[in-house]
């Protein structure tokens, strides 16, 4: 920095990016939005004469808040028209949509960082999140084939579509963070999905497993549920991706929708079957050496399958009246 220069002002975006700076010659000076100040921003939310910095002869960085609406804020701390605080080093000052920071001549300056280098550990990470996906497909696939010769035939498409679908995903986030931040991370949007859909497989495959293991059919009849938590923690690392500044309020937001949909899931399942989930009873069954629930006694069983035989016996029941009235509606119009 050239002799006579006391500091500089850098005014920044939301994203970071440099938007207006000043070489510091004198103090005071002045940052507003009209040509008489000193450091002239283009903000509607900064006033024209918005703030005032100056030095003590100890060294001291003061603002002083001019004729504004909107006032300053330092950190948490809100000053508004007609204050006078000190500015800390290494803080940023923020008015209007704008971060306004201060760097001081005889302020010793970072040390220089070397250029990045190829990231193997991160190419690393997403080719076994995307064998680890494609795994996944062919196993699922491969379960549910009644021939495995189908397998074959149909592998290439089923992978083709695997990659297309989880390209677009990738895609329109990776196109939603290019607008926000500028970096397109489209590469980290493919490994969040991956790893997504692994860990939401293996969430299900742990809940039926346990289920099975301990009698907890409610793990296993809730599968769906499960599934859309699942789906509400990729959604917010994707969006961490976009507004990583942002993530408590982020946290909420998905949170809040996710319950949302919970509650309109098991009030729909309710109002159609008079049960929360829409499943009978489990659809995979382990080998019998991983059971560690005590086996049910043949009398207790007996009762449990007339309780049911008696539940639906009423649900007939109930059903009778509407038949009886569909045929007398019929015998009228004949």
């Amino acid at each position: 920095m050239s002799a006579g220069i006391l500091g500089l002002l850098q005014a920044t975006d939301r994203n970071g990016a440099l938007v207006a700076k000043l070489d510091v010659r004198h103090w005071p000076v002045t940052v507003g939005r009209a040509l008489t100040a000193d450091l002239v921003l283009d903000d509607s939310h900064v006033a024209g004469e918005h703030l005032r910095i100056d030095r003590t002869p100890e060294g001291v960085v003061t603002v002083q808040v001019l004729d504004t609406v909107n006032g300053v804020a330092l950190g948490r701390a809100q000053h508004g028209q007609g204050t006078q605080f000190n500015w800390p080093d290494s803080e940023a000052l923020t008015l209007g949509r704008l971060k306004l920071g201060l760097r001081l001549a005889e302020a010793p300056i970072a040390a220089e960082e070397p250029l990045p280098r190829f990231p193997w550990r991160t190419v690393a990470w997403t080719v076994w999140a995307v064998m680890g996906m494609l795994a996944l497909v062919v196993g699922q696939s491969w379960l549910t084939l009644t021939e495995p010769s189908q397998l074959a035939r149909q592998l290439p498409g089923l992978l083709a579509a695997v990659a297309m679908g989880t390209a677009v995903w990738a895609g329109l986030w990776a196109l939603a963070t290019k607008l926000f931040t500028h970096r397109l991370q489209f590469w980290r949007h493919v490994r969040i999905a991956c790893a997504s859909a692994l860990g939401i497989q293996l969430v299900s495959v742990l809940a039926g497993l346990l289920a099975f293991m301990f009698s907890l059919e409610s793990l296993s009849r809730f599968e769906v549920q499960l599934t859309l938590l699942g789906a509400a923690v990729a959604i917010y690392l994707h969006l961490t991706v976009i507004v990583p500044q942002r993530r408590r309020g982020l946290a909420g937001l998905v949170a809040g929708v996710a319950v949302l949909g919970l509650v309109a899931m098991l009030g729909t399942n309710w109002l159609q079957n008079k049960r929360l989930s829409n499943k009978l009873y489990m659809s995979t069954i382990y080998p019998p050496a991983l059971r560690m629930a005590p086996a049910v006694p043949v009398p207790q069983f007996l009762d449990e399958a007339g309780a049911i035989r008696e539940r639906l016996a009423a649900r007939l029941k109930d059903r009778e009246p509407d038949a009886g009235a569909a045929d007398d509606s019929d015998s009228d119009t004949d």
